[in-house]
């Protein structure tokens, strides 16, 4: 099929968009992603297999006709400017498929569907709703002064982010999701058929990480407690590992935690308790770092979290940073929300913490640290489990699947694009 996604961000950013390009095209199919503009990237390119087509679309919201647009974007989901371009590439590239990446553009797309008798795909990499309610809670009061923030934080509240998450699930013709979880969600929340869900989750290309070139980053004869992700904010739980340090170096008097990522203000917020604490000589933060490195810091490390508070979101989603320490052999500590404990126990991978609890992780990174056989061995498993069952050929082909059963229904679904008002 000659598919066409649709990405609300610059392309090439998204490594989970990457690898499903190179599994789909592998599988046969021609794939074109229609992404923002940015300067100093030309309006279309190869990338990898894919041809990018990049319009500036946010060039549509400024001045007074700007405000007109984005309030009939607020009030029907479909994006006028989007759908222009899509009147263009459907005859001029022959597209055969929608594939929308995340719950904002989803209703476009079912729009672009409905007027050009194509299917669309809703790839939900996220649990929009809840993490919408997840990082307005997060938002500092400069937010406020946004006025872009302040109308779509009143136009579009929680509950009518469920609404249109309901009518995008309904209207697709099937939905890709990265957990059990949250396909439990689509078929229990928004009364989906199950049989129209696939599972694709941010499983990790061994070539990448399993067999990656590394570099020396440092860090030697120390024992390193890592996090590799963005600072997104409170809910990556971070504070409750800050203030596990003092009593994790009262018995390992070498330790160190280690912030490979960014997010200035959830940082700052960071370096200030680190600070407040006096561990600052055993906390170190990288800030962003080029993603090829990101394998190096993994490999220096003796032990890697995902101490994520549990939430609506965090309850439906799993990080690609969990497969990726699992390819590099090393113990994980993970907090108890859903799709975390169910895999860290079912490969015996890691252990397993409440979440805000700084004793907890105290006593994980102490027990990691004096039981050197232990945590290799956890290193080993997941390593294990990544080779057989956790890695993105399994995902692959199933996003492959997915286009398969596509390709076999006969007629779409009836689609409605207005959205939900309340």
């Amino acid at each position: 099929m000659r598919i066409c996604m649709l990405l609300n961000a610059v392309y090439p950013t998204d490594i989970r968009l990457a690898k499903e390009v190179k599994s789909l095209t592998a599988d046969g199919h021609t794939v074109f992603i229609l992404s923002e503009a940015d300067e100093g990237l030309p309006d279309r390119e190869e990338v990898g297999s894919a041809t990018v087509i990049r319009r500036p679309f946010q060039a549509a919201y400024a001045g007074l006709d700007g405000v007109f647009a984005g309030a009939r974007t607020l009030t029907t989901g479909v994006v006028e400017s989007w759908m222009r371009a899509l009147d263009d590439i459907v005859p001029a590239e022959g597209i055969e498929a929608f594939h929308a990446h995340d719950l904002p553009m989803v209703h476009t797309a079912l729009a672009a569907g409905e007027r050009h008798g194509l299917p669309v795909v809703a790839d939900l990499h996220e649990n929009w709703p809840e993490a919408v309610k997840q990082y307005r809670r997060g938002s500092s009061l400069g937010s406020l002064t946004n006025l872009r923030y302040l109308a779509d934080r009143v136009a579009r509240p929680v509950f009518r982010w469920k609404r249109i998450e309901r009518d995008a699930v309904r209207g697709a013709d099937r939905v890709v999701t990265v957990t059990d979880e949250a396909a439990d969600h689509y078929v229990e929340d928004c009364g989906v058929d199950r049989s129209k869900i696939d599972v694709v989750s941010n499983y990790v290309a061994m070539d990448t990480f399993g067999d990656a070139e590394l570099r020396d980053v440092g860090f030697d004869d120390e024992f390193v407690i890592s996090y590799v992700g963005t600072l997104g904010g409170p809910h990556r739980g971070l504070d409750a590992v800050v203030r596990a340090m003092p009593a994790v170096l009262e018995r390992v008097p070498n330790a160190r935690l280690l912030v490979v990522g960014n997010g200035e203000e959830y940082r700052r917020h960071l370096e200030s308790l680190v600070s407040e604490l006096g561990v600052g000589n055993h906390v170190t933060f990288t800030g962003r770092v080029p993603f090829d490195d990101v394998p190096s810091y993994i490999a220096a490390s003796d032990v890697c979290l995902v101490p994520h508070q549990s939430t609506g979101h965090t309850e439906t989603t799993v990080p690609h940073k969990l497969f990726q320490y699992m390819a590099m052999s090393r113990p994980v500590v993970v907090t108890d929300v859903a799709p975390l404990r169910r895999i860290v126990r079912e490969t015996d991978s890691g252990m397993v913490v409440q979440p805000d609890n700084p004793a907890g992780f105290a006593l994980a990174f102490v027990e990691l640290a004096n039981d050197e056989a232990r945590a290799r061995t956890l290193g080993e498993n997941g390593r294990r489990a990544v080779e057989e069952t956790y890695n993105w050929g399994r995902a692959g082909e199933a996003l492959c699947e997915c286009y398969r059963k596509l390709r076999n229904t006969s007629g779409a679904p009836e689609r409605n694009a207005e959205l939900s008002i309340v």
